[in-house]
């Protein structure tokens, strides 16, 4: 399976959501995971060398490329059930060309944050055109990430609300990701949030694996 994880604006989430899903197909369902970095700004190389200075296992095949990802994305699927793309946190070239080709897209956004709400519109535009002119059996979700954890928290559920009543709009998960110390401290580490400690980002994490088919 093919997993693009994509925005149009940077500082969402996206390279952590990606490192903690690669950690918890490879470590707790036992899954061969790859993850091919089409992102200049090389964030998870860092996460992938701070892992193999650590000396963490299960390993996670790591690849750069930024000219034939598709091709890239094959080789890799020879010897591996998972390949996990990340994309810039804008919009690219390698993020339209890894959208015609996966199978599912990961969008994540902070439902307070109005500057990531203000950059769906032209998300949703480029991924809809995608799949209609080259792909429509794309799955895409936008998740809604960095939730507030407190009870009178009113941001998520409007946006979750806004996404899903409008069929313009790119649909949003049921399961969100909440705001959790966990998930800036194990990325730091080389880890995925299934080697830590918080018992809560781990069910999160899994309850949206389930639900976007990806265990």
């Amino acid at each position: 399976m093919n997993i693009l994880f994509g925005s149009h604006k940077g500082g969402v989430g996206k390279s952590t959501l990606l490192a903690s899903i690669a950690v918890a197909l490879s470590k707790h369902f036992s899954k061969r995971v790859a993850i091919l970095e089409t992102d200049k700004l090389r964030g998870l190389k860092k996460w992938h060398a701070r892992r193999c200075n650590a000396g963490l296992i299960p390993e996670i095949t790591y690849m750069e490329n930024y000219t034939d990802i598709k091709k890239a994305t094959i080789r890799l699927h020879s010897t591996h059930d998972y390949v996990l793309i990340d994309s810039a946190g804008h919009d690219s070239k390698e993020f339209r060309q890894a959208m015609t080709f996966a199978d599912v897209l990961l969008s994540p956004l902070c439902p307070s944050s109005q500057v990531e709400i203000d950059s769906l519109e032209e998300l949703t535009v480029t991924v809809k055109q995608g799949q209609a002119a080259y792909n429509p059996k794309l799955h895409v979700f936008i998740v809604l990430n960095r939730c507030s954890t407190h009870s009178c928290d009113k941001d998520t559920n409007s946006i979750y609300q806004m996404l899903n009543n409008d069929p313009d709009w790119l649909p949003a998960a049921k399961q969100h990701i909440y705001e959790r110390s966990t998930h800036r401290r194990t990325f730091s580490e080389g880890k995925g949030i299934h080697e830590g400690s918080d018992s809560k980002a781990k069910s999160e994490l899994e309850r949206l694996m389930i639900e976007i088919g990806i265990m």
